[in-house]
């Protein structure tokens, strides 16, 4: 027993001369098989986690001299300072880290500059890179980047100053306004051939579409957007090719030996996202909340893309469905200041009938009247109270399924009725308790090719012959409105009175165009085209003095400029 138990002590004590991390851990595991107490044993035990954390910390500092790495230096230096030993080699990772470390914060800053680029940081970034001494190489491309992003900035200013200048302009002068549109259209032209990001151009864009709708308020007051869908696979097969091309946002031209010639209306998209065709027309929910009459309407043949550019599909929800999604976001917004009530009806016209799509079964006729403040109402129409954004899309998907929609040669599933949803808002101010009340009307039109193109007969010929009955009823109010007739025909035909306080006077009014691109269908796309040019001349009879008050570069008209631009949509307060 004391043989063994003598040459494990003498171990113990040579490993502990010795004071590698292998000896100590090699005497203690043969101290144990001996025998030797724990207590014996502690003082080892210690000085091996001591070995231990010494070799470590060693190793870390080792590794990051090696890497010139320098959170791995800093890491290194704190536990060898904790650990208070290798003293050399924390005086050459310190020396190290004192050059590495402003190296390393000139590196972050132009990683960082090249992340978010702007001048002022990329030039802050390569100075500083300069300082400590980077190679050039290192930073040759934030170089780059800062030339680009200084003739973009030098760019952005041209647009800000000619924003500055809108302002102070005369907005009643057709002249000026027009000069003023075209210098920031250029200016923003030109920031784009510089790589100007669309973030930085929002400001120059949103004032240059300001300044086209006030030129086009002054010559009419319907807003008019294109829509070109792209060609089908279908059409693609057969060896079609597309007639339309966009010259810029808001111009297209037609190319096709027998139809030729360039439209221009507020926006043009080819085709565009759900996403930018909302965005462009989103503030006119803010105006229904507001009080004011908002009717939204497609046109355009039969699978041009009407009821896409409406209702969309799942995931890619259209007009219809976001704009639900937006007056309960303004709700949820104003919450505290205000009490909403939404109100929603839908109905379908067809064969120049009222149909009531949350109640078919009825047996009640729907009378369309004028009330006294000149808004259209819908008599026996069931209209239900929607809480939220659930409930009236609810609404809309039971209206839409009982459409009536037939085959024909152009289309598997045609609409062959005019589809009308109408959503009343009532705001009760909850100081005040003044009452304002708005209304969307957002309306897809049936197909409005010939009757040759659709290919029907019998029942399905019927109802072609009345959809183009009330297509062409709704041309003459829009051609007596645009050569500014003093007698309109609106009640002509009931798809006319119940759009009769959209079009004309000061309503707010918007006309989704919906095209076909293909070849074979070059008529009815120039059909529609001029049809929609029509729609663009109407008269706008507001005073002038009204436009003049408007400030280029607010969101929305001040409340007495509202006040006098609503006329027969008139916000009603009580």
């Amino acid at each position: 027993m004391e043989v063994p138990l003598k040459k494990a002590r003498e171990q113990l004590k040579d490993a502990q001369e010795e004071g590698t991390v292998r000896s100590l851990a090699a005497a203690l595991e043969q101290g144990k098989k001996a025998g030797i107490s724990s207590a014996e044993l502690a003082p080892v035990e210690e000085l091996l986690k001591s070995a231990e954390s010494r070799d470590k910390v060693q190793a870390l500092l080792d590794r990051a001299i090696e890497a010139k790495n320098v959170p791995a230096l800093r890491f290194a230096l704190q536990q060898a300072s904790e650990a208070e030993f290798a003293r050399e080699k924390m005086v050459v990772a310190e020396e190290l880290l004192a050059v590495e470390a402003p190296r390393f914060h000139a590196r972050e800053m132009l990683k960082e500059a090249a992340q978010n680029p702007t001048v002022n940081g990329l030039r802050e970034a390569i100075a500083k890179a300069a300082v400590v001494r980077l190679y050039a190489s290192e930073y040759s491309s934030a170089q780059i980047m800062l030339e680009q992003e200084e003739a973009k900035e030098r760019k952005l200013n041209v647009i800000q100053q000619e924003i500055d200048l809108a302002k102070t302009m005369d907005s009643s002068s057709l002249e000026q306004v027009t000069h003023a549109r075209n210098r920031l259209f250029t200016a923003i032209k030109s920031a784009k051939a510089v790589g100007a990001r669309e973030t930085d151009l929002a400001a120059g864009e949103l004032c240059r579409r300001r300044l086209h709708n006030i030129v086009e308020d002054l010559k009419g007051n319907v807003r008019v957007y294109c829509r070109i869908r792209p060609l089908s696979e279908r059409e693609i097969q057969r060896g079609e090719s597309p007639i339309a091309t966009a010259v810029d946002s808001m111009t297209l031209t037609v190319d096709d030996k027998d139809h030729q010639g360039a439209y221009t209306f507020d926006a043009v998209f080819m085709p565009g996202t759900q996403h930018e065709v909302f965005e462009s027309c989103r503030d006119l929910v803010q105006s229904a909340v507001d009080g004011h009459n908002v009717t939204m309407f497609a046109y355009g043949q039969t699978g041009a893309g009407k009821t896409y550019t409406m209702y969309g599909s799942p995931g890619n929800e259209g007009t219809a469905p976001r704009t639900i999604q937006e007056i309960y976001r303004i709700i949820e917004r104003d919450t505290g200041r205000f009490n909403y009530t939404v109100m929603a009806s839908m109905m379908e016209l067809y064969r120049n009938e009222l149909v009531d799509l949350l109640n078919k079964a009825s047996h009640q006729k729907l009378g369309i009247r004028m009330d006294k403040t000149g808004m259209v109402q819908i008599e026996h129409l069931t209209e239900e109270q929607c809480a939220d954004a659930r409930e009236l899309m609810g609404l809309l998907e039971r209206g839409n399924e009982l459409r009536t929609v037939a085959a024909t040669a152009m289309n598997s599933e045609s609409s062959r009725s005019h589809l009308i949803l109408m959503v009343r808002i009532v705001s009760v101010n909850l100081e005040t308790h003044a009452q304002v009340r708005g209304k969307i009307v957002i309306c897809d039109l049936a197909g409005s090719e010939r009757l040759k193109k659709s290919e029907v007969s019998g029942e399905k010929q019927k109802e072609a012959i009345e959809i183009n009955k009330s297509l062409t009823a709704l041309g003459d109010v829009i051609a007596a409105l645009s050569k500014g007739y003093k007698q309109v025909p609106y009640r002509n035909h009931k798809l006319t009175q119940i759009m009769q306080d959209a079009l004309g006077g000061s309503s707010k009014t918007l006309m989704f165009v919906n095209c076909s691109p293909s070849s074979t269908n070059t008529d009815e796309t120039t059909m529609s085209l001029k049809y929609a040019t029509r729609a663009k001349r109407i008269v706008n009879e507001l005073p002038r003095k009204s436009l003049r008050a408007q400030h280029m570069t607010s969101g929305r008209p001040s409340q007495s400029q509202r006040a006098s631009n609503t006329g027969a949509s008139r916000p009603s307060h009580v």
